[in-house]
């Protein structure tokens, strides 16, 4: 009977020792940079997440290295890598960053993890709040993917005093975004580069600024473009999230949930703002009244 005990003792403590040396392995993991391009900014951002990090980086462009010298973490950036996250090197888990929130969701596994380069429109609609206040104001959104309308009908129950709007954009985006603008008060642009561009945006904020609709943009070149406002991180917070991120797996061995950036600031088009009429004194004021909010 002792015997047994024994017996039954070791095999515990070869398991226990057996599960620490497979925990142990994630501390010497090595992650594998994947960048879309060579390009100095690119680079820069390779740089910030190598000197914020305390496990080793392995940088490659455009491609994955040969399996044979595959590390254990996949690292990409940018929407246009997403598919290196359907690959055969057996990483234990992929992480993506800058990555739009509604086109990861098909890459959304248990192996899998991102920081979005999005914002929440939680946040946006926080910003339009603290624009206008509680006065009555018609807002509407037009959107591609049904992820954008899920969040959005979402929200509307937190803001009553407003009478929300949102229409799939199909057959023709531009023009059923310029109906948006001539019967709403402001206008929630997504991220959805199908809906705004290089070729739709300029008609779009000239048809907004002949009609006084304000057009709350989903980052900051949607600002300098002349749109109102937005709500938008800076490189150094996706580098510190996506970090915080690998370090979580690394430590735990658990995959954290995809995630937008937990920092961030508020870009405002004053010239815009002034001849709207809405007074703003510093984008930091406004910050502190939204995280107040």
């Amino acid at each position: 009977m002792l015997k047994g005990v024994q017996h039954c003792l070791r095999i515990v403590v070869f398991l226990f020792a057996t599960s620490l040396s497979v925990a142990g392995d994630l501390t010497q993991a090595a992650v594998d940079l994947i960048l879309p391009a060579d390009t100095p900014n690119l680079q820069s951002l390779a740089n910030g997440i190598q000197q914020k990090a305390n496990f080793p980086i392995n940088t490659y462009i455009a491609q994955l290295p040969p399996a044979e010298q595959a590390g254990d973490i996949l690292l990409i950036i940018s929407d246009e890598l997403l598919h290196l996250l359907d690959n055969n090197p057996p990483y234990r888990a992929r992480f993506a960053m800058y990555i739009n929130s509604a086109r990861f969701a098909a890459y959304r596994t248990g192996t899998n993890s991102a920081v979005y380069a999005d914002q929440p429109l939680s946040r946006q609609l926080k910003l339009i709040n603290t624009l206008i206040g509680k006065r009555h104001a018609d807002i509407a959104m037009a959107w591609k993917h049904p992820e954008y309308r899920m969040q959005y009908d979402a929200l509307t129950a937190l803001y009553p005093e407003y009478r929300f709007e949102s229409q799939e954009a199909a057959n023709s985006p531009e023009r059923q975004i310029n109906r948006l603008i001539q019967q709403s008060d402001v206008l929630l642009a997504t991220p959805e580069t199908e809906l705004y561009n290089a070729n739709s945006i300029r008609s779009i904020l000239l048809a907004a600024y002949r009609h006084n609709t304000l057009v709350i943009g989903p980052n900051k070149a949607f600002v300098t473009a002349g749109a109102l406002a937005s709500v938008n991180s800076e490189p150094e917070h996706y580098i510190d999230d996506i970090v915080d991120s690998i370090q979580h797996y690394i430590d735990t061995g658990e995959i954290p949930q995809p995630r937008y950036p937990s920092k961030f600031n508020v870009s405002i088009n004053h010239h815009v703002a002034e001849s709207l009429g809405i007074p703003i004194h510093s984008e930091t004021d406004l910050l502190q009244q939204i995280r107040q909010n």
